[in-house]
């Protein structure tokens, strides 16, 4: 067994203490860090004193000066491929990254913010949408603030939208799959919705929510969003899928 304490000293420091049993497995902790690019650069900074190269200075977030040369690069996958593992693993540090970088614009030069990114989902939603802008608000780009705001049918304006988008096909992919992968992998089994409901989940403490597509009997596909706010989650959830069955054998 093992008990372990981890937290924050300073900015630049974490304590971790307690005790891991002898007999114990492989044990790993999460823990927030607060300037990622100092962190990182510390990281690259140990990395090469372990590899024997001597490093002049301290580590420090600036500009680089005019006449430095890259020496490497990580290129980024492409934006079908992350959003893909953000909605079938649920990966929040995804969701807030990419909402901040939609702010940034197309020559990348705006202001990845939370704020400049809630004022470009407002202009999305009331240019392209044509939804109900203020029925949207978003403090953060991964839902977890308990600020966050959103309708069902503004959600549901919203997969109609991304429905017909040129990507529809893309965002449809990165969706699990009812009782058989990811997130519902084990959700909705022998039922009409396994292997035809394709949703987005969405749960905290008070909400449990579940947003995507199901297909009708007649083949119609329809967009839903289901979103409970309580403390009975369990009881919320099975009522969920409770509709999506009951959605996916529906037909006019």
């Amino acid at each position: 067994r093992s008990r372990v304490t981890i937290r924050r000293v300073s900015d630049s420091e974490i304590a971790v203490s307690g005790t891991i049993g002898a007999r114990s497995g492989v044990r790993r902790w999460n823990a927030v860090v607060n300037d990622p690019a100092r962190f990182t650069a510390g990281a690259l900074l140990a990395a090469l004193v372990r590899a024997g190269v001597q490093v002049d200075g301290d580590v420090r977030t600036g500009a680089a000066p005019g006449a430095a040369s890259p020496i490497t690069g990580l290129s980024s996958p492409r934006v079908a491929q992350l959003v893909s593992v953000m909605n079938r693993e649920s990966i929040n540090h995804y969701a807030e990254l990419l909402y901040r970088n939609a702010a940034r614009g197309r020559e990348r030069q705006g202001v990845g913010s939370a704020d400049a990114a809630f004022s470009e989902l407002q202009r999305f939603l009331r240019d392209r949408v044509r939804g109900d802008a203020g029925a949207v608000y978003a403090t953060d780009g991964s839902g977890l603030s308990t600020l966050d705001r959103v309708t069902p049918r503004a959600m549901v304006q919203l997969l109609d939208y991304a429905n017909r988008a040129p990507w529809a096909g893309a965002f449809h992919a990165s969706l699990p799959v009812a009782g058989e992968s990811d997130l519902l992998r084990h959700r909705m089994r022998y039922t009409a919705a396994q292997g035809n409901l394709h949703a987005k989940t969405g749960t905290l403490n008070d909400v449990v929510g579940l947003a995507g597509y199901v297909t009708a009997v007649n083949g119609e596909m329809l967009a839903f969003s289901l979103v409970y706010n309580g403390r009975e989650g369990w009881g919320a959830r099975e009522s969920i899928d409770a509709m999506g069955a009951t959605m996916a054998a529906w037909q006019r």
